[in-house]
């Protein structure tokens, strides 16, 4: 049956969730197609009002992420008592359904979907965002093969905007309990909950079934902390050794054991994911990124990350230029001597440039380079030696004789192992 909500008329029902159903419709004032989410009341006024809360909360969060493999919001409101979330209509199939009708997936396969919702994690972690319900049926498999991470409508802030307090009750326990992690089920979310739900993901990729789908909500909840999990080898005979020391490492029950980030996480699933291919054709750069490059590596940092966050803020940067400009902005953060911030933020970027330009780009080198660098700096040695040694070997293979980056990681790696 279709109805309007106010310039949106819904045509057909896509799906329902804790939180409300979801339509698609049609948006008459711009002329295109939209997912539009709205609130399922409840029985009781008291009730009611707590859903508002986190309704209008996750449009405050969702609205502020932007990034390519999460839907965009477009409008929230409110029309005849109804709330209601406005964002991207995503075409594909559901990664459950994919399960459904097509069983486990391949390796390559399963380690790239997994590689790409990794690094939207890192994006969204690095914004204070963590999912919290990161599951197969959040997972969207698009035409063109691309993976978008849907329904940040649990996500609890790490660190809240001026304005926002954190929803979630101290017994409450949003998500869902086959995918979720030890600590989350006693009411503490830290970034490394999305690690153990991906790792329940990954494993039901590569398996066809979740680590533990038997028993009650309370029984799931005690065998994910205190079950070992299910030998990966038992029921995936084939997988290569690295890949399900992966899986185990993610499935940790101590979050502090997990790897250390999203990024990290996606960096290591690039040696079993196909390689993106690097794009043909390279927009120019934006000339103002050159300039402010220029400007910081004068000695003025602080005043070339205003002029990074001035760039960002304003329209004309295309992704890879918007990537740049962030990479630029942590190098300005680690020269003010935010080490831990700007890696943290280089390997967030890391994440995304691979994805976008392939792993042979020499943006993406760069970035493998300043990373190294500011591992250096903050004591990492035996870490800083191993990402040189491997980016030494790519630079000789990739980058053509004559270029500044040739070389580069080769000459930092014999300085550092003559200071030993």
């Amino acid at each position: 049956m279709r109805r309007s909500l106010g310039r949106y008329e819904l045509t057909h029902e896509l799906g329902r969730g804790g939180m409300g159903v979801v339509w698609a419709a049609h948006d008459g004032e711009h002329g295109r197609e939209v997912a539009v989410k709205v609130l399922a009341p409840r029985g009781h006024a008291a009730e009611l009002t707590t859903l508002e809360r986190r309704f209008l909360r996750e449009a405050r969060l969702t609205s502020r992420l932007r990034h390519p493999g999460i839907p965009s919001v477009h409008d929230h409101g409110s029309h005849d008592g109804e709330l209601y979330l406005v964002m991207d209509l995503v075409p594909g199939r559901a990664l459950d359904a994919v399960l459904k009708n097509d069983g486990p997936l391949g390796v390559a396969q399963a380690a790239d979907v997994a590689r790409r919702t990794a690094g939207v994690l890192a994006y969204a972690h690095g914004q204070g965002v963590v999912h919290r319900d990161l599951k197969p049926s959040n997972l969207m498999v698009t035409p063109d093969g691309g993976i978008k991470v849907l329904d940040f409508g649990v996500a609890a802030a790490l660190e809240p905007q001026p304005g926002e307090t954190q929803f979630t009750a101290p017994d409450a326990t949003p998500g869902t309990v086959v995918y979720m992690a030890p600590e989350q089920a006693v009411g503490r979310t830290v970034p490394a909950s999305d690690l153990y739900s991906l790792g329940c993901v990954l494993y039901e990729l590569l398996t066809g079934a979740p680590p533990f789908t038997d028993g009650s909500p309370f029984m799931l909840y005690h065998r994910h902390a205190n079950e070992p999990v299910p030998p990966l080898a038992d029921r995936r005979p084939d997988l290569p050794t690295g890949l399900r020391t992966l899986v185990e490492r993610l499935l940790e029950k101590n979050p502090e054991d997990r790897p250390a980030s999203a990024a990290e996480v996606a960096e290591m699933l690039t040696a079993w994911a196909p390689r993106p291919a690097t794009a043909s054709v390279t927009a120019p750069a934006h000339p103002r990124l050159a300039e402010i490059a220029a400007l910081r590596r004068s000695g003025r940092p602080a005043r070339a990350l205003e002029e990074y966050e001035e760039l960002m803020a304003a329209p004309g940067l295309d992704r890879a230029g918007l990537l740049a400009a962030r990479a630029g902005a942590a190098l300005c953060v680690g020269a003010l001597g935010r080490t831990r911030e700007a890696l943290d933020e280089l390997r967030s970027v890391l994440a995304e440039q691979r994805s976008l330009l392939g792993p042979g780009d020499p943006a993406v080198l760069d970035t493998r380079y300043e990373i190294a660098v500011l591992l250096i700096r903050s004591g990492e040695r035996h870490a800083a030696e191993e990402l040189l040694r491997r980016l030494a070997e790519e630079e000789g293979r990739v980058l053509p004789e004559g270029d500044a980056g040739r070389g580069r990681s080769l000459a930092l790696l014999s300085r550092l192992r003559r200071m030993a």
